[in-house]
């Protein structure tokens, strides 16, 4: 999993930056539950910065812990709407706490600010697909491959655009 986060803008003090570092670093090594406990020793006033969050989310999508990656990733949302990973972010956790229609509504809304960011289409794709409207699936996916060609790989991978696979039978020629 990539990084979601990236070195704090203002940075935390001594020793709290030790704590991120390390917990980025054990997120990176895929040692949730030791990336965790170091955040655990960060200050708590210190606990809601956004460099702090961001690893913390990277912590409950390793460990599935849905629900809380949902409220972090809504709170880092709104927090900084200009991130569209967060809302992707959050999208994605949605989904699995309560359905995909929850989830595409929080993307429909992040693409008015994001229209051309790949992986919103891509995962509003994949939705459309899931819900069975393969058409605008088709058009998300355009959109994203026009953006980041790079997608063609994914899209032939994810087993959300499956149902395009079946109908489409070459999804690289059609799309």
């Amino acid at each position: 999993m990539a990084p979601w986060h990236e070195a704090p803008q203002m940075p935390l003090e001594p020793p709290d930056q030790k704590h991120w570092e390390a917990a980025s670093g054990y997120v990176q090594l895929g040692m949730y539950l030791e990336a965790d406990a170091e955040l655990d020793e960060i200050d708590p006033f210190c606990r809601a910065a956004p460099e702090v969050l961001a690893v913390r989310l990277e912590i409950y999508a390793g460990l599935k812990k849905w629900e809380l990656m949902q409220a972090v990733a809504k709170k880092l949302a709104e927090h900084d709407p200009q991130n569209v990973q967060w809302a992707i972010s959050w999208a994605y956790a949605t989904r699995r706490v309560e359905s995909i229609e929850a989830a595409k509504e929080i993307l429909v809304q992040a693409l008015q600010h994001h229209p051309d960011e790949a992986m919103v289409h891509f995962n509003l794709g994949c939705y459309a697909s899931q819900l069975g409207d393969l058409t605008l699936a088709k058009a998300h996916l355009k959109r994203a491959l026009v953006i980041e060609p790079k997608c063609r790989l994914m899209a032939l991978d994810d087993p959300d655009l499956e149902p395009l696979w079946g109908q489409l039978g070459n999804l690289g020629t059609e799309i």
